[in-house]
């Protein structure tokens, strides 16, 4: 039986597994998205458009910066409106629209970490999962429509991870159920929460590894340093790494054993992404999947990790009304995604 889940890795996979699903599609396509600007991407919107598909584009925009809105933004949502896609601004209820996520045919969804940007498909690492089970794009498709419309909404499926609305349940619980094995990569962290969730599952025994990006340019401060600190401190393997941009957000927990489950979204391990954005993520337990999974992390985890200068100073709790240090920052701002052997500095990406 075919499996009802497909992982893309990036930058391995590239744009193969999104443009092939977005040029199949014959009735609707849907997406969510917080940053949009790949030429190829646009094209294949557009294309769908012209063949009577009906295409509809959910953008983050309050959260950014008028001259980001200008320069990034408007650009492509004008083209794509003129070519008669519909487009509209996410909703000012959350902070950051930050769901990466197509809807395809109302048959599949795709649940992505990566931005539709040339960078995220040749210099960062991250991840995506291709879903058909029907009740998982039955929910993915009715979240877009409640957000399209500005209405509220709260999903229920058991394998969907969403902000602000379970997230923080749903991976500390994730995380709170490992018994043998943790590999985690995410770009931010410094959500008290699922932080001290890992430190007590080190602390019970679990083997925890966790790899982070590292949120600065050459010389300056790494804003990762105090959630990686803390980290360390708890009896966690924590580090950064800069082989690759790491904006992935992946969770293994237990593999190789019955308990095995994966994790992939779009959420940071942030008060502001876990609390505040409109964010979506999946878990699954596809045995090929969590391999393929496990094999990277391997790879990953061999290559050189960064120094970092230890911060001491504790984590803000998320009913302080702490949003995350860099989370509101400007993408244009952040360090550049850097691939390996690149000599451009880092800037962050979303």
């Amino acid at each position: 039986m075919a499996s009802t889940h497909t992982l893309i890795v990036e930058p391995d996979d590239g744009r193969t597994a999104v443009l092939q699903a977005l040029n199949a599609a014959t009735k609707s396509i849907d997406l969510t998205i917080y940053e949009l600007t790949d030429s190829q991407i646009i094209s294949a919107l557009e294309s769908a458009q012209a063949r009577k598909v009906i295409v509809r584009v959910l953008y983050n925009w309050n959260s950014f910066t008028t001259r980001m809105r200008q320069t990034d933004i408007t650009p492509a949502i004008q083209k794509l409106t003129q070519a008669g896609v519909q487009c509209k601004p996410a909703p000012a209820t959350f902070e950051v629209t930050h769901e990466k996520a197509f809807v395809i045919d109302g048959s599949s969804a795709i649940v992505m970490s990566f931005n539709l940007t040339a960078q995220y498909f040749g210099q960062t690492r991250d991840f995506g999962i291709i879903t058909t089970v029907p009740a998982e794009v039955a929910e993915i498709a009715s979240v877009f429509e409640a957000d399209w419309a500005n209405k509220s909404i709260t999903p229920k499926v058991p394998s969907l991870v969403w902000s602000p609305v379970n997230s923080s349940a749903r991976l500390t619980a994730l995380i709170g159920g490992a018994k043998h094995t943790l590999d985690i990569y995410c770009e931010e962290l410094d959500d008290p929460g699922t932080l001290g969730a890992m430190v007590a599952a080190a602390k019970r025994g679990v083997q925890v590894r966790f790899i982070a990006a590292v949120l600065s340019s050459e010389g300056q401060v790494n804003g990762n340093a105090r959630g990686v600190t803390y980290l360390q401190n708890g009896g966690v393997d924590a580090v950064c790494k800069s082989f690759l941009y790491i904006h992935a957000k992946m969770a293994l927990a237990d593999f190789g054993t019955a308990n095995a489950q994966g994790f992939i979204g779009s959420e940071n391990f942030t008060c502001v992404s876990l609390t505040k954005n409109r964010e979506c993520g999946i878990l699954f337990t596809d045995t090929a999947i969590l391999q393929r999974l496990n094999s990277i992390y391997t790879s990953d985890w061999a290559e050189a990790s960064v120094s970092v200068t230890a911060d001491k100073t504790p984590l803000t709790p998320c009913n302080a009304d702490a949003s995350a240090p860099t989370s509101s920052t400007p993408p244009a701002s952040r360090p550049k995604p850097k691939a390996k052997l690149a000599a451009t500095a880092n800037r962050k990406a979303r």
